[in-house]
This record gives C-alpha cells, structure tokens and sequence, in this order.
C-alpha cells in the first residue's frame, strides 16, 4: 500500500474525516456506553503484596455482546513532573474502535493521572538503561487490565487486541512477550522508551536488544506504525527495531506513515491520520481473522 499517492489519501481523507466528524461526534455516542472505572491490582512486595486501583474509561457497544476486546496504553512524559496530569486522551480513538464492535478500556497505569502508585517504569540509568525491567513493570499494569476486561460477561475473552502509544506501545510488545490468554493481535504506535530530548535516545544498542530480548518469545502477530518525522523514535531506529522482531520470527507489519505537524511522535492523535490507520488495521484484522475493521454506516 503506497501511502505516498496523493490521490490515495485524498480519497481515504474524504471518507474517512465524513465519518469522525458525522459519525464519531454525533451517532457513536448514542450507542456507545462510557464510564469511568477502577481495575484492581496486586502488586508483590517482598514482604507483603499492596492491592491498590488503576483508573480508566471503558467503551461498550450497546447490546450484550459478547464483543472483543481492545486495551488503549498511554505514553509517558519526558518531564516525570507531568505524570500527575496525564488523563485520558484517546477518547476519540476508542470511540472508533468501539462504534465498529470492540469493548475499548483505557487504563492510566501506576502512578499516572488518578491511578494509585508509586510509579514502577523507570530504566534508573540513561547510559545503561534497565529497558527490559521497564517495560516489565508497564506489562503488569496492562495485565491487570486485560484480567479485569477479559473477566466481564459481555467481552469475549479469547479475542483481544493490545494497542499502545510510545512507551505504552513499548508495555504491549513487553506484555505481548508473555503471550497472555486471549490476546490475538498487538498494535504499537511509536512504541520505544528513553526518549530525552528531540532525536536523542539514551543507549539505542540496549533499547533494540530489549525488543530483541522481547521478541525471542513473542508468537502474536503484530501491527506498528512510526512516523517519518517522529522525533522520539524515528523511522531509521524503527527500522532496527522492527528488524529485531523479523529477525526471531515475529508476524510484523511494519509502518513507516508519512510525516505529521512538527512531530510524528503524535501520529496516533491526530484524527486527519485516521485516513492512513484505519484501512492498514483493517487489512492487519483480516490477515489474522479477527472481524473486519469496517466503516460504519
């Protein structure tokens, strides 16, 4: 698919920007269920286990489904400062998702937003980053999500998607790794860590061999999109990283997406980029069998 062809996006633009303006701000939310959750997490201690609760929003179609089941996953700030402010800002997206017959949930993990901490994703060291214990910890919080999505009556268990945004992106390839019942496909948008600053990326060589690390055990097939112009992870680095899953096996599409505003890195949020999205994750549903990612009327 060559998302370069002007005439290419122009119609996916046109059909595409119809429908989230008509359909995701109007019609959607008359049969989209939203509230706010809590999700239980029990979190091992050496001497004892806290038992603490992660805010989120779910999405529900109307009806008793039971549908499949979609997990949104956050980024993480470069300032830990903002880590109190972060909420949930893929409303939009998930509606999408939802609208066409997925049960979404977007959870803020440890120490995020109104979640319960402390927070647990740090790699300590920029020189010599603790990347795969990082992205561990995040796997853990988008556990506790999929045991408490995959336990409720109206989802179906055994078809569920992960989808993350930079080092939520880099939580579901962690979480991915462990192959966890009824996770069928994983959706990275941007996904990596230790971004410090523009084009700069602490110990590139130790972030590929985390995915490296990752991918030697990972049997979901997978669907990653990175911008031409991300300045957090960009598309040469993406190149490595994809590599280092193709090299162990993984089913990965890789997606270089043309670039967007002043960073790429925010791809994933700007709605006029659903128009390259939405038909690449249509076509990635049906490679692997899960239902069609169809516009709706």
């Amino acid at each position: 698919m060559n998302f370069r062809n002007p005439l290419f996006l122009r119609a996916l633009w046109g059909m595409v920007t119809l429908l989230l303006t008509a359909c995701v701000a109007t019609s959607a939310l008359a049969d989209i269920s939203v509230r706010e959750i809590k999700i239980p997490m029990t979190v091992k201690g050496m001497l004892s286990d806290s038992h603490i609760q992660l805010s989120a929003t779910e999405y529900k179609p109307e009806g008793d489904g039971p549908f499949p089941l979609l997990l949104i996953n956050h980024g993480t700030p470069r300032s830990q400062a903002e880590f109190a402010t972060v909420k949930n800002n893929y409303a939009w997206q998930a509606q999408l998702f939802a609208q066409r017959g997925f049960v979404v949930i977007h959870t803020l993990r440890r120490g995020y937003g109104g979640s319960d901490g402390p927070w647990a994703e740090n790699y300590f060291s920029c020189a010599n980053p603790d990347y795969i214990g990082a992205g561990l910890e995040t796997a853990k919080d988008i556990h506790a999500a999929l045991e408490y999505g995959r336990a409720q009556p109206y989802v179906d268990a055994q078809h569920v998607v992960l989808l993350g945004k930079s080092a939520g992106g880099f939580g579901v390839l962690a979480l991915s790794s462990q192959n966890p019942a009824g996770v069928v496909a994983t959706i990275n948008f941007a996904g990596g860590r230790g971004s410090r600053g523009p084009d700069n990326v602490c110990n590139e060589g130790k972030l590929v061999d985390a995915f490296s690390h990752y991918a030697s055990t990972t049997h979901v097939p997978m669907l990653w999109f990175y911008s031409e112009n991300d300045h957090f992870f960009g598309p040469a680095l993406a190149k490595r990283l994809g590599e280092a899953y193709q090299s162990k096996g993984v089913d990965l599409d890789l997606e270089i997406v043309p670039a967007y505003g002043n960073d790429g890195h925010s791809f994933f949020e700007g709605r006029p980029n659903a128009s390259v999205w939405v038909p690449t994750v249509d076509a990635f549903f049906k490679k692997i069998g899960l239902q069609d990612f169809k516009q709706s009327n």
